[in-house]
């Protein structure tokens, strides 16, 4: 039962977002739209890093689900991404967003190519991005938080989206984005907190971490396992996922969005830089550290009905689950808690849902009033501000609609949200940024057609249902072969247009004819760069075996682990120090 106490908790939680976030209204609707999007580019590099963090955990259940249904392979799904992606982009692309001094993802385009193709493909992308990518993913964290909490409160989508999502878009329609990251930055500690004290608890009734690992080896032998392949998880998998992360610095839901949009209102280049590096190590090993003890504790008490009808019965003193999202909550109902943790506990859910809904609205609008309104209705920051906040609103509730109506499968939409509804994007961050000959037809190309693809690919020709590599293959392959072919068979950007965007956003990569012909501003590159991203990676790797090996009682892997993120990112920290690494806003 939840206790008054409880539910003060939760008010509590509640009443502290709200009071941030319009604490920053008037700072963030003083710039006109810079202010409200972009902070005023005053972000620090500490806020950057704990609100993506915050923003990223969306809910403590999906970690949980992914551990209950595959075992500790199922990190991988999104690690292996991840691991390569986040510090490519603290690396590489967080400096470049942020010195191109833009709003949103869909300037870039026009900066980067030229003519009326170039206005058609920014509206396009940011008309998919606003209505499409926000609103599914809003659909997608509304339906899985509701049925996080089954278990413990019967809520619908439409009482979660009232007063929850309405106390989100209050203080994000008055924040703007300051006032998000700032909310954000406060239920990050929520969220840690709770997912320590939780595991804390949970394990000392389970018996311990020793009698734990027993029992899930008895009934399940090959869940403790910390690296592909498994039966659940092989490497076919694993290879497309690796080939996916060099790439996902171009995802709406990764390198771009909600994690640009903090770069793009960083202090400078550096603060960008460091803000996602520390990003990075909290979102693969600190943040998660908790959900894997918790996932391992469900594993040793709860089987899904799919998994007992594999067995053929029930081992003794297991429960079953009807949903494996359930889990979490189904952990919270056994456990004996100290009156008011369970209201923190629920609190926490509910930090890392408004966390995430609140950037996605505030993401989600930039592009409305940045891209798709005509200037003449912005000429006062009065008008750019008021717009600014009608457009947040009405996003919000075209998104609910979503969520009450179409959002069902959440293992299904975990795969689908995190890997293949971006995956035919993926390979714009490299071709804008790297090759000069990339064109805006190739980019009209891949916007057009991304979002439709994958959903027919994954939900029309129901690759949901089969190997997952398989759909997410497909979607990649294609990408490639049409962005190239039509990229090739269309006329160059005129030079004149690249040495404009040249010049501004300083790129690495096949650049020769723009900088040979025109003389476009030479800025030096860090002889380091390769083997900075190497290091990055290395430590990343480091980092995500460190975690996994942390209860599964893999010592050699766990010191591996250390070395490799000890020793990598010294050497990392220290090369990125070194003067050969250039930003222009020094």
């Amino acid at each position: 039962m939840i206790s008054f106490f409880d539910w003060s908790v939760i008010a509590i939680l509640l009443i502290f977002s709200l009071g941030i976030g319009l604490y920053f209204s008037k700072q963030s609707s003083g710039q006109g739209t810079v202010g409200y999007f972009a902070a005023g580019r005053n972000l620090p590099w500490w806020a950057i890093g704990l609100s993506n963090t915050a923003t990223y955990q969306s809910g403590a259940g999906g970690f949980v689900m992914l551990i209950l249904t595959f075992g500790l392979v199922g990190n991988w799904i999104w690690w292996a991404s991840w691991i390569i992606w986040m510090p490519l982009v603290a690396i590489i692309w967080a400096p470049m967003w942020r010195r191109m001094k833009i709003s949103t993802t869909a300037e870039l385009i026009t900066l980067r190519y030229g003519g009326k193709k170039a206005l058609v493909a920014r509206k396009s992308y940011a008309f998919i991005s606003c209505f499409g990518f926000a609103v599914l993913l809003i659909g997608y964290i509304t339906g899985f938080f509701v049925k996080t909490l089954a278990p413990i409160i019967e809520l619908s989508e439409i009482q979660v989206l009232i007063v929850l999502g309405g106390i989100a878009v209050i203080y994000t329609m008055f924040g703007g984005l300051t006032g998000v990251v700032y909310v954000d930055v406060m239920q990050f500690f929520f969220l840690l907190a709770g997912s320590f004290l939780f595991l804390f608890f949970a394990m000392d009734q389970a018996g311990g971490l020793h009698t734990v690992v027993e029992k899930v080896t008895a009934i399940r032998p090959d869940a403790l396992k910390i690296v592909p392949p498994s039966e659940s998880f092989g490497i076919p998998l694993l290879l497309i996922l690796l080939l996916q992360g060099f790439f996902f610095a171009g995802s709406p839901t990764a390198g771009e969005g909600s994690t640009a949009q903090r770069f793009m209102a960083a202090k400078s280049e550096k603060e960008a830089m460091k803000g996602q590096l520390f990003n990075t190590f909290l979102a693969l090993s600190l943040r998660t550290i908790p959900l894997i003890g918790i996932g391992i504790i469900c594993m040793s008490l709860f089987i899904t009905r799919d998994m007992a009808g594999g067995m053929g019965q029930v081992p003794a003193g297991m429960t079953v689950l009807d949903d494996p999202v359930h889990a979490w909550g189904s952990l919270i109902n056994w456990t004996n808690m100290p009156n008011g943790l369970r209201g923190f506990l629920i609190a926490i859910e509910v930090a890392a849902y408004l966390s995430t809904l609140s950037t996605l609205i505030n993401w989600g609008s930039s592009f409305v009033v940045n891209d798709l309104l005509p200037k003449k209705m912005l000429k006062t920051k009065k008008q750019q501000i008021r717009i600014s906040r009608l457009s947040t609103l009405l996003l919000f509730i075209g998104s609910g609609f979503v969520a009450v109506l179409f959002v069902e499968n959440m293992v299904s939409w975990f795969v689908f949200i995190n890997s293949a509804m971006v995956v035919f994007l993926l390979p714009l961050s490299w071709f804008r940024f790297f090759w000069w000959r990339f064109n805006g037809w190739g980019e009209l190309a891949a916007i057009i057609l991304g979002l439709p693809l994958s959903v027919l690919v994954w939900f029309v020709m129901d690759y949901q249902d089969k190997s997952m590599w398989q759909g997410l293959a497909i979607l990649f392959g294609l990408s490639f072969l049409v962005l190239i072919l039509i990229t090739l068979l269309t006329p160059p950007e005129d030079k004149r247009q690249l040495k404009i965007f040249y010049d501004r956003c300083k790129p690495i990569g096949w650049w020769g004819p723009v900088h040979d012909r025109l003389g476009a501003k030479e800025v030096p590159k860090s002889r380091n760069l390769l083997i900075n991203s190497v290091l990055g990676i290395g430590t990343s790797l480091g980092l995500v075996l460190f975690t996994n090996a942390l209860f599964a009682g893999e010592t050699l892997v766990l010191i591996l682990g250390i070395i490799l993120t000890l020793g990598l990112g010294f050497l990392l920290i220290r090369s990125l120090q070194h003067k050969s690494v250039n930003f222009t806003d020094k």
